[in-house]
């Protein structure tokens, strides 16, 4: 199979996006497009199951004419990688390897560790170029238009800004050796950008979603280059409340996450959090209950089952409150009206209340 080039254009920059199986074969070639001439690069991975792949792409790097460093962030058991303290370290790295805003940061690993390289790469000397070979699908399908935030002290999720690498390289030869709970979240958010962008890319992922969660490669390349033009179109709607759609789900799978214990999958937590705000929607934005349905067989077909999960409903309803809270002074969920719409909705408390508690009492007799 080829490579396929998916040029995602914002107002004031482009991110260059390459998915296929042959990435590493073509990788030379692929990453001398990112700097005008190749000199110095500063190679950020980590030692976590990727040291053949980090030697593979130094061995690239210097085929294509970089001087190249290595560096692995220093993790805190606290906070992960993605956080300020980390960006520190990065910064001093790209001092000791004297990165200019010529030279080039390639980043190998998990979604939060290239999270942490674009966003250091974009300030370090005004901002230099970033390649990212995130080693997960959730990373395939954020890393082009979201960053994971950073955690300040012991702040968690408080700094980030809109993503602005040069090339995000998706191998999709990893497909069959990634971790389960990597492609299980990649597939969620594949539905919630397929529900942002229109029926007809929602109808699409529904009928490969067989073909998804068997790892076939066509489909899984089809539907991230499908998610990638979807986020790309969120971002740059005209409508303030239409770029607010990629949040759909979020609030209440934040929430869930502190009612529930605390070894619940991410992708758990996303998928019933949408689960839960589309049956919020059927009454706060007119949603048609037979979406509803449609996305939890989605869901259900990808792989990520309907959880049996024990909370209390009045604490879910107070803990959505109070993560909202966190980035708006207004209680405005993200809602579906239709495939293609979703808007800034207003949720009144009887109306959540009483959604919390049937979601509930639907999920403990699961």
């Amino acid at each position: 199979m080829t490579i396929k080039r998916q040029i995602l254009n914002f107002n004031q920059h482009t991110v260059d996006v390459r998915m296929g199986s042959e990435i590493m074969d073509e990788l030379p070639r692929l990453i001398a497009s990112a700097v005008g001439k190749p000199r110095r690069a500063l190679l950020v991975t980590s030692d976590a199951g990727v040291a053949e792949r980090t030697e593979e792409v130094r061995r690239a790097l210097i085929d294509t004419g970089f001087a190249v460093q290595t560096y692995a962030p220093v993790t805190s058991v606290d906070v992960g990688i993605a956080s300020v303290d980390a960006a520190q370290g990065l910064f001093g790295a790209l001092e000791e390897a004297n990165i200019t805003n010529d030279d080039l940061v390639f980043a190998l690993g998990s979604y939060e560790l290239c999270s942490l390289a674009a966003f250091c790469a974009r300030l370090w000397r005004g901002g230099c170029a970033s390649a990212l070979m995130p080693m997960g699908l959730d990373g395939m399908v954020l890393l082009a238009t979201e960053m994971h935030p950073l955690a300040a002290g012991f702040v968690p999720d408080a700094v980030s800004f809109k993503a602005d690498p040069t090339m995000v390289l998706c191998d999709l030869s990893l497909l069959p050796v990634m971790e389960r709970e990597h492609l299980l979240v990649g597939y969620a958010l594949m539905a919630g950008a397929a529900m942002a962008e229109g029926k007809k890319t929602w109808t699409n992922l529904c009928e490969q979603a067989a073909a998804l969660a068997s790892g076939d490669e066509l489909a899984v390349k089809e539907a991230l280059s499908a998610a990638q033009v979807a986020r790309r179109n969120v971002l740059k709607s005209p409508n303030p409340s239409a770029r607010h759609a990629l949040e759909y789900g979020r609030t209440a799978a934040r929430a869930l996450a502190s009612c529930v214990e605390s070894d619940t999958p991410a992708s758990v937590l996303l998928a019933e959090g949408m689960r839960f705000e589309a049956r919020l929607a059927v009454d706060a934005a007119g949603l048609d209950p037979e979406l509803v349905f449609d996305q939890d067989d989605l869901l259900f077909d990808l792989g990520i089952e309907e959880a049996s999960l024990t909370f209390d409903a009045e604490a879910l309803a107070n803990a959505m409150r109070e993560v909202h809270a966190r980035y708006s002074n207004r209680f405005l969920l993200p809602l579906p009206k239709s495939a293609g719409m979703i808007r800034l909705t207003s949720v009144s408390d009887e109306i959540l209340e009483r959604h919390a508690a049937a979601y509930a009492a639907s999920l403990c007799s699961e």
